[in-house]
C-alpha cells in the first residue's frame, strides 16, 4: 500500500474513534514509515485537543443567525450557477468564432473571372451581332415600308388620277 491509501485508513481510523481499527497490513506499515507514524501522531494529538476544549452551549440566536447567513447564501449559488452559463456561453461564442475564422481562411477561392481577352472576344462578338441585328432591322423596314406603299398607297395614287372629278 501507498502512503496516501495508508493515510485515508488512518483518517477513518480516527473518525471512528479509535486508532487501534487500523489493519494489519496499514500497522506493519506504520512500524516502517515515519512519515506515516508522525502523520498518525498529529492527527490523534489534534483530536485529543478538539476533545479536551471546554463545550460551550450554542447561542439561542446563533441558529437563526446560521439560517440568515444560509438563505442569503442562496443567491450566491445561482449567482455561481449564472456564471457557469456565462463561461459556456463565452465557450461557445469562442467556438463559433473560431469556427467563422477558419472557414473564411480555408474556404476555397471563388472562381476567377474572365480575362481581358475573353471580354475583348465577347465584347467584339456582341457588336457583330449588333450589326446584323440592326441590318435585319433595317432590311425589315425596307420591305415593310416598299410593301406598304405597294400595296396602299399606290392603288390610292392610280385611283385618284382615274376620277377627275375629285380634282379642285
Amino acid at each position: 500500500m501507498t502512503c496516501e491509501e495508508i493515510r485515508l485508513l488512518i483518517h477513518e481510523a480516527q473518525d471512528d474513534g479509535g486508532v487501534g481499527a487500523l489493519p494489519e497490513l496499514a500497522s506493519r506499515h506504520l512500524a516502517t514509515c515515519g512519515a506515516c507514524r508522525e502523520f498518525r501522531d498529529d492527527l490523534e494529538s489534534l483530536s485529543h485537543a478538539l476533545r479536551a476544549l471546554p463545550r460551550v452551549p450554542l447561542p439561542e440566536d446563533a441558529l437563526d443567525a446560521v439560517w440568515r447567513e444560509t438563505i442569503r447564501a442562496r443567491p450566491v449559488r445561482l449567482t455561481a450557477n449564472a456564471g457557469f452559463w456565462r463561461l459556456a456561453a463565452a465557450a461557445s461564442f469562442v467556438a463559433a468564432l473560431s469556427t467563422a475564422t477558419l472557414y473564411f481562411v480555408f474556404a476555397p477561392a471563388p472562381p476567377p473571372g474572365p480575362s481581358a481577352v475573353e471580354l475583348a472576344r465577347a465584347s467584339a462578338q456582341a457588336e457583330m451581332v449588333f450589326g446584323y441585328t440592326a441590318r435585319a432591322l433595317a432590311a425589315t423596314r425596307a420591305a415593310t415600308t416598299d410593301r406598304i406603299l405597294a400595296s396602299k398607297v399606290s392603288p390610292a395614287v392610280r385611283n385618284a388620277n382615274s376620277h377627275p372629278s375629285r380634282r379642285p
